[in-house]
């Protein structure tokens, strides 16, 4: 039997509603409940043709109807793919990443990929007010949510201040309470850039995205409430997962 007499002969199908519409209701309830959350991609077209038993134009509306309703996105070579659904990200005096994430019902997550003591690149040195050749430091950071990467943030605290802050870190204390540590309260955003830039190979490949699609890239200084830099952060995010929000008002 095809797909087409399955749909308008089985009790509790929708008898006059479009093939192709209820293809792509079949594929909308699919990405709901993450059945390509492993790839984020969908089989091919021969492949989903056989399997509902409809020419390749019959689906192909579906798809343009996924595609118009946003939960689709075609890379040409490449295939068919979930879009995700764009999480906001927002910028302001108290940005907090866990914040972020939890105001929207989504689980945040971190994985520590490299944490070490290093001279401070100028960048970094001129932000944090460090003299020339001052150690830091450098943490990069894999940001997660609800265990899909969204960005990855690398970070620079003057090592002098915070000796001892890569042995908390290694150990699993929140980066919060090993600021508390050492004495830092609450601190708040001084500033924030963003910019967009292209992938290299291994950003690619640790945020799951092709090289060939942009990210958001946010620089970041962080100060105590004496005003004092503790930290300048550079962290890229995924363009398609992620839009960043900048609040007028200087508060989340």
């Amino acid at each position: 039997m095809t797909f087409e007499q399955l749909t308008t002969s089985s009790p509790g199908r929708r008898s006059g509603v479009a093939v192709w519409r209820q293809i792509a209701d079949t594929l909308t309830t699919e990405i709901r409940d993450r059945a390509y959350a492993g790839t984020g991609r969908l089989p091919g077209e021969v492949e989903l043709s056989a399997r509902f038993a409809v020419n390749r134009h019959t689906l192909r509306q579906a798809v343009a109807a996924l595609q118009s309703e946003g939960l689709l996105r075609i890379e040409p070579g490449r295939g068919m793919f979930v879009q995700h659904e764009l999480m906001d990200y927002a910028l302001s005096r108290r940005t907090r990443f866990s914040e972020n994430l939890l105001r929207q019902g989504l689980l945040p997550s971190k994985q520590l990929l490299t944490a070490r003591e290093m001279p401070a690149p100028e960048r970094a040195a001129r932000e944090l007010k460090l003299d020339k050749g001052a150690k830091v430091l450098m943490v990069e950071m894999l940001d997660e949510a609800n265990d899909a990467p969204i960005g990855l943030a690398t970070a620079y605290y003057p090592a002098l201040r915070f000796a001892g802050l890569l042995e908390m870190l290694a150990e699993g204390t929140r980066t919060t309470d090993i600021l508390k540590h050492f004495g830092v309260q609450d601190y708040v955003r001084e500033q924030s850039r963003i910019t967009t830039q292209m992938p290299n190979d291994e950003t690619a490949r640790l945020l799951r995205q092709p090289g060939t699609r942009p990210l958001l890239c946010v620089e970041c200084l962080d100060v105590d409430m004496d005003g004092t830099p503790i930290k300048y952060g550079e962290t890229v995010f995924c363009g398609d997962r992620v839009q960043l929000v900048v609040n007028a008002g200087g508060t989340a």
